[in-house]
This record gives structure tokens, sequence and C-alpha cells, in this order.
């Protein structure tokens, strides 16, 4: 005898039930995930149905229950889908948007960070910590404006406190990975002497609030769109602030 572990008939290699490999499974958990966004965003997550969700997602109800266990799991799960969705997009630049695009239809290219050049214009130089704040800031908004994104944080804050056990959903703030970009930022520009800023991780996170919440009272928390003109003075202001905060 080899030692060498003998696999059941139901038994797969990874743990997992022959015939149903891990990528498929992936993908059908992929499918729930967004069909339950969609569901949740038409009809709010009162009315909306496991039923409904496996009718759109092209899979069985008990299959939802066997992912998820429940419509509450399910929702806590899909926000936190739409979370890495956002933080994915953030850190894949996209191509440069054209000058006039609206704020929360697509980033503007450049490096995940803020560094990269805003819509029409110059990647900022190393000396210009100003621009290159304003350049991070657009970036942000693209995304945390986008429509989804938006509606889903509507969804998130009228739900929550009619149903306490959905709070978590509201526990962790913006996606991590814009934070970590900011700081990344500010540590740079620190270290290259035009900034001094001693908690670069607390900063960025005081940036991207700074960000977030006017740029949802400008856009009525995203139920209209921000204008690139509106979108850029608003990033210009709150990169003007912290220069003149964390000014070395």
């Amino acid at each position: 005898m080899s030692g060498q572990r003998v696999h059941g008939p139901r038994e797969g290699r990874r743990g997992g039930a022959v015939g149903r490999p891990a990528g498929r499974l992936a993908a059908k958990r992929e499918a729930i995930l967004q069909a339950a966004v969609a569901i949740f965003l038409r009809e709010g997550y009162d009315r909306a149905s496991v039923d409904a969700i496996a009718e759109e997602a092209g899979v069985s109800k008990q299959t939802i229950y066997n992912h998820f266990g429940g419509k509450e799991r399910l929702f806590l799960a899909a926000v936190e889908g739409e979370r890495n969705r956002v933080a994915t997009r953030f850190a894949s630049p996209p191509p440069t948007a054209p000058a006039g695009a609206r704020a929360g239809a697509e980033p503007p290219g450049g490096s995940p960070g803020g560094e990269g050049p805003p819509p029409g214009g110059e990647r900022p130089a190393p000396g210009d910590a100003r621009a290159a704040l304003a350049a991070y800031g657009r970036q942000v908004l693209a995304v945390l404006l986008e429509e989804r994104a938006s509606a889903l944080r509507r969804l998130i804050i009228a739900e929550a406190g009619r149903y306490p056990s959905l709070r978590p959903a509201c526990a962790h703030g913006e996606p991590e990975s814009l934070v970590t970009a900011g700081a990344d930022l500010l540590r740079r520009r620190t270290e290259t002497g035009e900034l001094a800023v001693p908690d670069p991780a607390g900063a960025a996170r005081q940036l991207v609030a700074l960000l977030v919440q006017r740029g949802l009272h400008a856009s009525t928390y995203g139920t209209q769109p921000l204008a690139e003109e509106e979108a850029a003075a608003l990033c210009d202001e709150a990169a003007e602030l912290f220069v003149r905060a964390y000014r070395a």
C-alpha cells in the first residue's frame, strides 16, 4: 500500500462533490449575488423574495438556501460583493474619460492611488501634491457615486432602521482599498517632503469621508448626476484643504 488516501465515491479531491468543480460553484454563487442585487434594488428588502432571486439567477430556491441560508444572509453577502466590486473597479484603471463625462460614469484614467491624469489632463507632477490629491478624489467619487453603488447605499440606509439584523451592512464604511490607496499617496508625498502627514491612514480615511459626504450631498445621494465640473471643483477644494492642513 502506498498510503495514499482513497476518496469516497461522492468526495472530491478538494473537498467538493464529484462533478461539481469549484469554478462552477463560484460562477453559480456569483450569479445568485448579481440577481440578488438586481431584485433587492428593484423590490426593496421587504418585498424581495428568494423565489424571485432564484428565477432571476436561473437556479432553484434550494440552491440559494444551500449557499446562503436565507434572505438576510444573502442580502449581507450581496452588499459585501458590491463592496468588492467597487474596490476592484477602483484598483483597475480604465481608459481616460473624455472631458465633460459625468462623475459616477467612469473613473478617470491613471494608476491606482489617485495619481493618474484627470479627464483630458496631464499626470500630476511629482511636486504637485494638490493635483495628485484632486485626481485621487475624482477616482473616489467616480466609483462611489456610480448609479448601482449609490442605489444600494440608499437601500441599506432605508432598511437598516427597520431590520436591525441588516446593520452589519453599514458597519464597514467604504472599501478599504480606497483608504489604502489614499494613505499610500499621502505617505509618498510625505516622503518627498511635500507634505507632513503623521498618520497617512487616518488622514486618508478623513479625506474619503469628506469626499463621499460632499459628493452624496451634491448628487442628492446619487439620485442625480454630478457634473464633471462640479466634481472637479469639489475635489480641488478638498485637496486644497488637505495641503493646507499638512503642508511640510
